[in-house]
């Protein structure tokens, strides 16, 4: 995929046959951007290519978040997305194009994704109102750093940031991103028609006819569980007794005989299929969501400072049953951290305004320092379950 001289490589493979039960899809997305793609080898003491940065990982989530739900349902083949930015000029960001490329692979692959994705930056200049994939010298200036992706139908993903727009502002942003998201997926559905590969028809799902009477047995006791509410702990076990009460009753004379190889599996997928459902239906017919809290309650929200003594900050902060900890460490310049990036001399290098030349490689050698870093840790305890650290 080629904007400008911004140039992207992207592949989409799948394997041969289904993993797993078809409750999760086995996508994975590669994203990184090649320190060769500016003319630059990386800072380090190894020179070779690692594994992807930070930043890489942020993209490559930005590409996942619209794909996985528009692949086909039970669709569960491994399936990975692999995308190297080759060549970048400084002007045309490669973040809208990653989301476009890897949604034009899969399209004209055999893999089942249901209709074309588009990607797009949406920027807002003073002088010129809203801008489609603005350049890296007028983001600079922009007020707005709005990043879509979506169908020819409908908006999928939004991310970004603005500088104190106003909702009619933003709304606007968001339907001149969509109308140039239409008109890409357009002709990327029209491509496909051409050079698109039949789709794969393998599906993991569950039994026709099971989804329907699982649901005829178990909601209303879901139902009743959700609308008690309560402590997480009593509302798993009450869903529990209800899922192994519907499930002995699909054993039973009553359903003998229609589904005679009927797994744990099957059944397990099924009920996580019903169980949203019915959670689903319950919060827009009632307004109750699972834990019986109405759609405009909130869960006690408490917050404490300085609960651990030789940090140089903290807090702990509580939402019902969910905590943080969170510590702080204050440090000096030697501990900003160095950030390599094809970004941070070729974005300046660029800039057509020789005036602030001088200005713009102030700012890209303060880009290559991360002063700010935020590390997050998820330990399984937390939930109440083993894993991997």
């Amino acid at each position: 995929a080629t904007m400008g001289e911004t140039v992207l490589y992207a592949t989409a493979c799948c394997g041969n046959s289904p993993q797993g039960d078809g409750s999760f899809v086995p996508l994975s997305v590669h994203y990184q951007e090649r320190y060769s793609a500016a003319g630059r080898t990386s800072g380090s003491y190894l020179k070779r290519e690692g594994r992807p940065r930070d930043a890489d990982v942020l993209v490559a989530r930005l590409v996942d978040r619209p794909l996985r739900p528009l692949l086909e349902k039970g669709w569960c083949n491994e399936t990975q997305v692999l995308e190297w930015v080759l060549s970048y000029d400084g002007v045309n960001q490669p973040e809208p194009l990653a989301i476009t490329a890897a949604a034009a692979a899969l399209l004209i692959s055999d893999i089942p994704l249901a209709k074309a994705v588009a990607g797009v930056r949406v920027g807002y200049l003073p002088s010129a109102g809203f801008v489609i994939n603005p350049s890296a010298a007028q983001m600079v200036q922009s007020r707005l750093d709005l990043l879509m992706a979506g169908t020819a139908e409908a908006v999928l993903m939004i991310e970004g940031f603005c500088d104190w727009l106003t909702e009619e502002e933003m709304l606007e942003a968001v339907a001149a991103g969509q109308a140039a998201i239409s008109a890409m997926c357009g002709q990327l559905t029209a491509w496909a028609a051409q050079v698109g590969k039949p789709k794969r028809t393998e599906r993991v799902l569950p039994p026709q006819g099971l989804k329907e009477a699982l649901t005829e047995l178990a909601t209303a006791g879901l139902e009743q569980v959700y609308r008690a509410g309560g402590r997480k702990e009593e509302s798993t076990a009450a869903v529990a007794a209800v899922r192994e009460e519907a499930f002995a009753a699909l054993r039973g004379e009553q359903y003998a005989g229609r589904w005679p190889n009927l797994d744990d599996l099957t059944l397990t997928l099924a009920w996580k299929s019903v169980e949203s459902g019915v959670m689903r239906q319950l919060v827009l017919r009632e307004g109750v969501r699972a834990d019986g809290r109405r759609v405009t309650d909130i869960r006690p929200i408490t917050s404490r400072a300085g609960v651990l003594p030789r940090t140089h900050g903290s807090a702990l902060f509580t939402r019902g049953e969910t905590q943080a900890l969170c510590v702080a460490t204050l440090g000096g310049d030697t501990d900003a951290q160095r950030v390599d990036s094809i970004r941070d001399v070729a974005d300046s290098s660029t800039d057509e305004d020789s005036s602030s030349s001088s200005s713009s490689s102030k700012g890209a050698a303060a880009a290559a320092l991360e002063r700010f870093y935020l590390q997050y840790h998820f330990p399984p305890s937390s939930v109440g379950e083993c894993g991997r650290i």
